[in-house]
């Protein structure tokens, strides 16, 4: 269990929802495409049912996000996730490939940005995550929404916390990490 854990902010997140958008509008366009001039049945019955299944996917997400306010819908995910194995039932899997990589790195840039510190090491929510021992800090500091990591290697880290997900005591946090740097 952490001592303290502190959500980073996330500024990209529209910008990644517009992206797997017009991944997911445009493979929707092929997909109508494919139904209306393949001369397969299989291949239209598919092109049609994943259409469906993106249209029911967004409309859902349209709603969760815009109506009730809910951050996080996973339906995006859903419809490319969907529109992967369809891609790959058809026959052109190495599109099915691409399609689930995009799905996995649109769901590892939504996740939360979660600093976790410990008083053996801190966990920083890069990608893949980084363990930074206390050893290899020269300071910590939290003021006015702003967490500064400054490394011994000249590295230097600096980010706005969600204020919103995090409610932290800044003198306290300041105060154990200045125990945990004077060990």
């Amino acid at each position: 269990m952490p001592d303290f854990s502190i959500t980073l902010k996330n500024e990209k997140v529209k910008q990644y929802e517009r992206i797997a958008f017009f991944v997911i509008l445009i493979n929707f366009v092929l997909f109508i495409y494919l139904s209306l001039q393949s001369a397969e049945k299989s291949i239209r019955i598919a092109a049609i049912g994943v259409a469906v299944v993106i249209l029911i996917t967004l409309a859902i997400d349209y709603l969760l996000t815009s109506v009730k306010n809910n951050e996080g819908s996973p339906y995006k995910l859903v419809a490319l996730y969907a529109i992967s194995m369809a891609w790959w039932k058809i026959g052109f899997w190495w599109i099915g490939i691409i399609c689930a990589l995009i799905g996995f790195l649109f769901m590892v840039s939504k996740r939360p940005l979660l600093v976790k510190f410990f008083s053996a090491n801190i966990n920083y929510p890069s990608f893949p995550q980084k363990n930074i021992e206390w050893q290899s800090i020269n300071n910590i500091i939290l003021k006015d929404g702003l967490l500064t990591i400054d490394l011994k290697n000249n590295k230097f880290m600096q980010q706005a916390i969600d204020e919103k997900k995090t409610s932290i005591n800044e003198q306290e946090f300041n105060d154990f990490c200045q125990q945990q740097l004077n060990k």
